[in-house]
C-alpha cells in the first residue's frame, strides 16, 4: 500500500463505520455487528474491494485493541473483589467452561466424526466467550452493575485463565509422539513462572512509584505514555514465553485496580481501545469469505446454530442453579454466546501442530466470525424479549462490591481544605460520594483518612465517559483555580446538560458568569465571608441578634445589589437600630 492507498482506504472506512454505525443503532443491530459489515463490504472477498490486502496487518493492528481490553477488565477486577465474587468465579466460571466444552465435543465426536484429540481442543476454544462482544453490550444498555454484568465478568476472567491451559495442551494433545525429553518442559515452566514473577513485582512495586513521579513532575502526557508502555511490555513478555500477551496486560490491570491512579488510568485506555477494537472487528469482517461460507452451506446453517444453542442453555441452566435470577440468567447466556478471539489464537496453533484438518480449521474460523454477526443481534433481541421481567427482585449477590457504579454518588473535584470539608460533611450525611485530585500529597493525607480520593483529570471528556458521570446524583467542584472550573463546568454540563453542578467562587461576577454557564448551585465566598464576619462584628460590639438580622437581609437584598456598588434603596430603620443599640449600651 502506497500512501494515497492507505489514505483513500482510511478515509472510506471512518465514513463506512460512521455511516454503518448509525444505521445498526436505529435498527438495534449493535455496534459490532457494523463493522463487521464494514469489513466484509470493504474487504478482498467483497464485489467491490477496497482493501485486497493487509488483512493480518489489520488484525494486528486490532488486537491490540483486545490487549487492551482485557487490561480494562483487570482494571475493574481487585484482588479484594475476586474474593467477593469466588462463588461465580470459581462455581459458574468452571461449570459453564467444562460442562460447554463437554457438550460441545460431544456433539462434534457424535455429528462430525472428528477424533476426539480435534474434538476436544475445538471444543476447549469455542467454550470461550468474547469478552469484547459481551462487555461492549452490557456498556450498551447501561447495565455494567447488574447480576448478568456479574456472571460474564466472573466467567470471562476465569477463561481469561483457562487460556494458558488450553495453549499449553495442544502440544500434548497432537498427533504422533511428543518431541524431546521431560526436561525441556520443567525450563519451559521455570520461564512462564519467571514471567509472571516478573510481571508482578514490576507492577506491584516499581510501576507505582514511576506513575507517581511522572504524575507530579512531568504531566498527564508522561503518565499516559508510561502506563501504555507498562501494558505492552507485560503482554510481550508473556508472549515471549509461550502465554497469551492479553494474560499480561490483565495482570498488570488487576494489580493497579488497587491504586489510586485507577479511574485515570481507565479513561486515559478507554478511548483507544475503543478505536483499536473498531480495527479488530473491521478486519475480521474482511477475513469472512463469503463464497467460502456458501461452499460449506448447510453445515455451517446446523452446527453453528446449534453451538449457540448450546451454550445458552448451559448458562441458562447454571444461572438458574447459581439463582442470578430468570431475566438476568437469560441475558447472561445470550451475552456469553458468542465465540471468543482468542479461540482464532488456539485454532491456528492447532492446525499448525496438525490437530485441525484444512475443512475443520475453516469451519472454526467461519463459525467464529459468524457468531460476531448473529450474537449481537440475539442479545438485542433478548433484553427486548425479557424486558418484561425487568420488574423482577433480583437477588443480593455476594459480588456487591464488583463493577460499582457511580449511580446516586457524589463527585468531588478536587481536595484541597474546601474538598476536605465537603467530604467530611458528605460522610457524616451518610451521602455516598468519590473525590478526584491530581496533587498527590492531598491523595496521601486522603489514604491516611480513608477517604475515597483517587487521583484523575475530570476535566477530560474521556475520563467523563469512564466514570459514566451522568448517573451521578451531583458534581461539586471545589478547586481553588476558578479558569480550571470554570472549564471543568462548562465541559460537563456540554456534555451532560441535566447534571447538578455546584461550587464555590471568590467572587460576585465568577458566581454570575458559571451560572450563566448552568451551574445549578454556586456561592461567592467572599461577600458571604464577608458578611459573616460583620456579623459577628456587630455581635461583639453589642447588637441585638434581631437588630443584626435585617441588617444581613439588607445587604443580601436584590442579589448584594448594595454591596456591588448599585445603589439600591435600603431600608433606614435598620441602620437606626443598630446606632440606637450602641448609644443604649453607651
Amino acid at each position: 500500500m502506497n500512501i494515497d492507498q492507505i489514505l483513500l482506504a482510511v478515509t472510506v472506512m471512518i465514513t463506512a463505520t460512521v455511516v454503518a454505525g448509525s444505521v445498526a443503532k436505529k435498527l438495534n443491530l449493535g455496534s459490532i455487528v457494523a463493522l463487521l459489515i464494514v469489513g466484509m463490504v470493504l474487504g478482498p472477498h467483497s464485489p467491490r474491494p477496497l482493501l485486497t490486502g493487509h488483512i493480518e496487518e489489520l488484525q494486528t493492528v486490532g488486537e491490540i485493541g483486545v490487549i487492551l481490553l482485557l487490561f480494562l477488565v483487570g482494571l475493574e477486577t481487585q484482588p479484594g473483589k475476586l474474593s467477593s465474587m469466588r462463588r461465580l468465579f470459581f462455581g459458574l466460571g468452571t461449570a459453564q467452561y467444562l460442562l460447554t466444552a463437554i457438550a460441545i465435543a460431544g456433539l462434534l465426536i457424535a455429528i462430525a466424526r472428528l477424533h476426539w484429540q480435534s474434538a476436544l481442543i475445538i471444543a476447549l476454544g469455542l467454550a470461550m466467550s468474547s469478552d469484547a462482544i459481551a462487555i461492549a453490550s452490557l456498556e450498551e444498555h447501561a447495565e455494567t452493575a447488574s447480576p448478568q454484568s456479574r456472571a460474564v465478568m466472573a466467567v470471562v476472567i476465569y477463561q481469561c485463565f483457562m487460556t494458558i491451559v488450553v495453549l499449553a495442551m495442544i502440544p500434548l494433545l497432537a498427533a504422533g509422539p511428543m518431541q524431546g525429553a521431560p526436561v525441556p518442559w520443567v525450563f519451559e515452566t521455570l520461564e512462564v513462572c519467571a514471567a509472571i514473577i516478573t510481571v508482578y513485582l514490576f507492577t506491584r512495586y516499581a510501576l507505582p512509584k514511576i506513575l507517581a513521579t511522572a504524575a507530579r513532575k512531568y504531566g498527564i502526557q508522561a503518565f499516559t505514555l508510561i502506563v501504555i508502555a507498562a501494558i505492552f511490555a507485560a503482554a510481550w513478555v508473556m508472549d515471549t514465553v509461550g502465554l497469551s500477551n492479553a494474560l499480561g496486560a490483565f495482570m498488570v490491570g488487576m494489580i493497579l485496580s488497587a491504586s489510586v491512579f485507577a479511574y485515570q488510568i481507565k479513561a486515559l485506555v478507554s478511548s483507544i481501545k475503543g478505536l483499536l477494537l473498531s480495527v479488530f472487528f473491521i478486519a475480521i469482517g474482511m477475513s469472512i469469505n463469503l463464497k467460502e461460507v456458501i461452499g460449506i452451506g448447510g453445515e455451517l446453517l446446523y452446527y453453528l446454530p446449534s453451538l449457540l444453542l448450546l451454550k445458552v442453555a448451559v448458562v441458562i441452566a447454571l444461572g438458574l442453579f447459581f439463582r442470578l435470577g430468570f431475566r438476568a440468567s437469560v441475558l447472561t447466556g445470550l451475552l456469553l454466546a458468542p465465540f471468543d478471539e482468542i479461540a482464532y489464537v488456539i485454532f491456528s496453533s492447532a492446525h499448525r501442530s496438525g490437530l485441525l484438518t484444512e475443512r475443520a480449521y475453516a469451519m472454526a474460523l467461519t463459525g467464529i466470525s459468524f457468531s460476531f454477526v448473529v450474537s449481537p443481534v440475539l442479545i438485542n433481541l433478548g433484553y427486548k424479549v425479557v424486558d418484561r421481567f425487568k420488574t423482577e427482585t433480583e437477588p443480593d449477590l455476594p459480588l456487591k462490591a464488583l463493577s460499582k457504579s457511580i449511580h446516586d454518588h457524589v463527585v468531588v473535584v478536587g481536595y484541597s481544605y474546601v474538598g476536605r470539608v465537603i467530604c467530611i460533611m458528605l460522610e457524616r450525611a451518610n451521602i455516598p460520594y468519590i473525590a478526584f485530585e491530581r496533587r498527590l500529597d492531598r491523595i496521601a493525607e486522603a489514604k491516611k483518612e480513608k477517604r475515597k480520593v483517587y487521583f484523575g483529570d475530570v476535566t477530560s471528556p474521556g475520563m467523563m465517559s469512564a466514570l459514566a458521570i451522568s448517573r451521578a446524583r451531583a458534581v461539586i467542584v471545589t478547586t481553588r483555580d476558578y479558569s480550571a472550573a470554570k472549564q471543568l463546568i462548562s465541559t460537563v454540563l456540554h456534555f451532560h446538560p441535566n447534571l447538578k453542578v455546584m461550587t464555590a467562587v471568590p467572587y460576585l461576577f465568577q458566581r454570575d458568569e458559571l451560572r450563566e454557564i448552568g451551574a445549578a448551585q454556586v456561592v461567592a465566598l467572599m461577600p458571604e465571608g464577608t458578611l459573616s464576619f460583620g456579623k459577628s462584628v456587630l455581635g461583639e460590639l453589642g447588637v441585638e441578634p434581631e437588630s443584626i438580622d435585617p441588617i444581613m437581609n439588607s445587604l443580601r437584598a436584590a442579589d448584594y445589589a448594595s454591596i456591588r456598588g448599585v445603589r439600591e434603596s435600603i431600608p433606614h430603620e435598620a441602620p437606626r437600630v443598630a446606632a440606637a443599640a450602641l448609644r443604649k449600651r453607651d
